[in-house]
C-alpha cells in the first residue's frame, strides 16, 4: 500500500524532447538558402527580360490586329505610328487618336523601330515590321500586305 502512495505522490516524468528546430539549424538552412538565391538571381534577371520582350511584342501585335478589325468596322483607313518606346493609332480621316501605348511605365527597357503602319477599310495594310528589341534579343512584329499580322 506504502508503494502506491508513492507512485501517486511521485508521477513518472518521461524527458520529452520539444518540437521543433535549435537557433543553428534555422542559420544554416537561412545560409544554405542565400547562397542559392546568389547564384540563381543572375538567370532570373534573364528570364525576366526575354519575357518582357515576348510580352511586348505580344502587345503590339495584339494592338496592330486590333487596329485592322477597327479599321474594317468603321469603314475608315488607320494608322499605327511608332515611336521608340510608344505608338499611337489614329484614324486617319478626322485625325483622332483612338489609342496611345507608352511602354516607359510596364517595359521600360523596351525599343520599337520609328514606323508607321497603315491599314484601309478593307484591312489590307502597306505591309511594315515593327522591331520590338531590348537587351536580351530583338522580335520582329510584321503585317504582311493582306493585313496579317505575324510575331517573328
Amino acid at each position: 500500500m506504502l508503494a502506491m502512495i508513492e507512485r501517486l505522490e511521485k508521477p513518472e516524468t518521461k524527458t520529452k524532447r520539444s518540437a521543433g528546430f535549435t537557433a543553428v539549424e534555422l542559420i544554416i538552412v537561412m545560409a544554405i538558402v542565400a547562397i542559392c538565391l546568389a547564384i540563381a538571381m543572375p538567370d532570373i534577371a534573364t528570364f525576366s527580360s526575354g519575357y518582357k520582350l515576348k510580352g511586348a511584342a505580344r502587345e503590339v501585335a495584339t494592338d496592330l490586329q486590333l487596329t485592322r478589325l477597327l479599321a474594317v468596322k468603321e469603314n475608315k483607313t488607320f494608322q499605327v505610328n511608332f515611336g521608340t518606346n510608344s505608338y499611337q493609332v489614329i484614324r486617319l480621316s478626322d485625325g483622332i487618336v483612338t489609342k496611345t501605348r507608352n511602354f516607359g511605365s510596364d517595359y521600360p527597357d523596351i525599343n520599337l523601330t520609328n514606323v508607321s503602319v497603315t491599314f484601309d477599310p478593307r484591312g489590307l495594310s502597306n505591309g511594315n515590321t515593327v522591331t520590338v528589341a531590348n537587351a536580351r534579343g530583338a522580335k520582329n512584329v510584321s503585317v504582311g500586305p493582306t493585313g496579317r499580322v505575324m510575331i517573328q
